[in-house]
């Protein structure tokens, strides 16, 4: 919104605030910082650049890892999520800590650096490509030890994608290995029933030099919010779709031990603790906690994610409005804004007055004294996109700034 336009509405505002209007969707009083962002408000005054930065406190995010390792178990392997981590640095400490090299991959650019930092990972695609950006990944790949044959398992959904992927395979003489995906309730795309299972799998049976079945991909969002067991319908049919496809295969002559059996995600993984059907369960955001992920079955995990950036000015009173009520009568101006995100320190904080990208204007009561240099707090709703808006990623333990971790380029 326009600064002229804002003023011409003033009164409206003032309105809408007065009937209790969602505008301002203040939280719980607080007169400042607690002691958590306290500490990190001196540290980034300190020793911070004086920009918004993206911080995380890897204590925090070493707790989600283990939470989340301990859900997936010992018989199954834990798959990162790397859309949600986009950083080498960060993943190293992921996978490090989880004791995984399996890493799901949604971007060629990403795969491409993955290829390139850790060369004995299993990448699983998480969508399916464009057959153009799996020609992009094989003209990128350059002089490494990764083994793409043997390493990578691209994501197929139709018999139509699988023939141009053997086109491709043919062209370049390489081996490709293929994961189905399949649709277990989601209805996004993937095989809709194990009926289509035949016609895919001869293809890949009937040209062994180019392509080979790696497994299935299963995805299920839709249960997010049913706070659902193992023992749920919902979760059971699921399951049931799942393992029609297995009989499928088998019907098929498929060895189905050995295969990469891929499903879940951070807001579901947690439901299938005594579940034998999949065996590859994913997670990547619940290592982090951007606010959408406030859901049932990550309760146990932490917040390690946050937006810090500067006060850049300060008014004792509200020049917008007069009249103001409390939580509106002290206004500041932040260094950036408009993101993805939601303020958690202070407390008393309404939302933006309008939105802008340079300078975002928010309000406080006179309870909330910030002074300009001072940070405010703010969580991401989510982690994959907003974490590459801030340069490099702030690792922070105890107190102090541990590492810088460069984000991933976009392109490449």
């Amino acid at each position: 919104m326009k600064r002229r336009e804002l003023l011409k509405g003033t009164a409206g505002l003032a309105t809408a605030v007065g009937s209790g209007s969602l505008l301002w969707s203040p939280y719980a009083p607080a007169a400042a910082h607690d002691a958590y962002f306290s500490g990190l408000n001196d540290l980034l005054k300190r020793e911070g650049p004086g920009r918004p930065v993206m911080l995380i406190d890897t204590e925090r995010m070493n707790h989600n890892i283990d939470v989340l390792t301990s859900s997936v178990g010992p018989e199954k392997t834990y798959r990162v999520v790397v859309k949600s981590l986009p950083s080498v640095g960060l993943l190293e400490n992921v996978l490090r800590r989880a004791k995984t090299r399996s890493l799901m991959v949604f971007h060629q650019p990403f795969l491409n650096a993955i290829a390139d930092a850790f060369p004995n990972a299993d990448a699983l695609l998480g969508k399916p490509m464009p057959v153009r950006a799996a020609r992009t990944f094989y003209r990128k790949l350059g002089e490494t030890t990764f083994d793409a044959a043997n390493q990578v398992q691209w994501l197929i959904d139709s018999r139509e994608r699988l023939l141009q992927y053997q086109a491709l395979a043919r062209e370049l003489g390489v081996r490709m290995r293929v994961n189905l995906e399949i649709d277990v309730g989601l209805h996004r795309g993937g095989l809709p029933e194990p009926a289509a299972l035949g016609s895919v799998l001869k293809v890949i049976q009937g040209d062994p030099e180019h392509l080979s079945f790696s497994g299935f991909m299963g995805y299920e969002p839709h249960l997010t919010g049913q706070k659902a067991s193992l023992d749920h319908p919902a979760v059971q049919d699921v399951l049931g779709v799942y393992r029609g496809f297995l009989d499928g295969a088998r019907t098929a002559g498929v060895e189905v031990n050995g295969l990469t059996l891929n499903g879940a995600g951070s807001h579901t993984l947690r439901i299938y603790e005594r579940d034998k059907t999949m065996n590859d369960l994913s997670a990547g955001s619940g290592v982090v906690m951007p606010t959408d992920f406030d859901t049932f079955h990550l309760s146990d995990n932490l917040p390690a994610l946050f937006i810090a950036t500067p006060v850049l000015k300060r008014y004792d009173g509200n020049p917008y409005l007069p009249d103001a009520p409390d939580l509106m009568q002290r206004l500041y101006y932040i260094y950036g804004g408009y993101w993805k995100a939601r303020m958690v320190s202070p407390a008393e904080v309404g939302e933006p007055i309008y939105q802008s990208t340079n300078q975002s204007p928010i309000t406080t009561s006179r309870k909330v004294d910030l002074r300009v240099d001072d940070y405010v707090f703010l969580r991401p709703t989510q982690s994959e996109f907003v974490m590459l808006q801030f340069g490099d990623l702030l690792a922070v333990k105890g107190g102090t700034f541990t590492d810088r971790w460069p984000v991933f380029h976009q392109t490449g």
